[in-house]
């Protein structure tokens, strides 16, 4: 029963729609000007057998969001902070990797920053204050995943950055549209109902680590 519950299409957009909810799409004309977009890590495949070019994953929306506001006029920078993530091994950090597809999506080598030394989401606000601080940027628009921004925002306000906050990759679907495969549980439900969980414990976790 519990397999069934975590696979149906109720109990995964339920989770996910508690994480998006605050967070509604913003469109780029709507979007203000600013120094600096800050792209989160986590949609470039940083353990894929494939190493000539960046696997993305279905987070890719964070980085395809930046560039259309780059190529907007909306930004005049983007700051991309992540690096390996893994536990065993940094020889793959993400944030080395995006600077080449960055630049294959039409954005100038000289307005693409880079830190790769951060593991997780606390880690990416603290070391991006110590970029832009140094750099004297006074806007920054944040981008991430809906589902991962209550988290993400949460930690550079702790840092005293006062972001914008531009949502991506919404999660969530429609329940009222009559499709056949929302009432047949799937694989594709449990994933996200798995993420939407695991994203809930690391918000309460920051929180009683103080990092937001």
């Amino acid at each position: 029963m519990f397999l069934y519950l975590t696979s149906s299409s109720y109990v995964a957009n339920s989770l996910v729609s508690s994480l998006e909810k605050e967070y509604p799409p913003i469109s780029i004309q709507d979007t203000p000007n600013a120094d600096v977009a800050i792209v989160l890590g986590g949609m470039i495949q940083t353990i894929s057998s494939v190493k000539a070019r960046p696997e993305l994953t279905d987070s890719a929306d964070r980085i395809t969001d930046a560039v259309r506001l780059y190529k907007a006029g909306k930004i005049k920078k983007i700051l991309f902070t992540g690096g390996s993530g893994l536990l065993l091994s940094d020889e793959f950090r993400e944030a080395n990797l995006a600077k080449s597809l960055l630049i294959d999506l039409g954005v100038k080598e000289s307005d693409i920053l880079l830190e790769n030394n951060s593991r997780n989401t606390y880690e990416n606000a603290v070391e991006t204050k110590k970029i832009v601080e140094k750099l004297n940027f006074k806007t920054y628009i944040l981008v991430t995943s809906a589902f991962h921004m209550k988290r993400a925002s949460g930690c550079f306000q702790k840092q005293n950055l006062n972001v914008f906050l531009f949502p991506t990759d919404y999660r969530s679907f429609q329940m009222d549209s009559g499709a056949f495969e929302l009432f047949v549980p799937s694989a594709g439900y449990l994933d996200t109902t798995t993420f939407a969980i695991k994203e809930w414990v690391g918000y309460f976790v920051y929180r009683a680590k103080s990092y937001l």
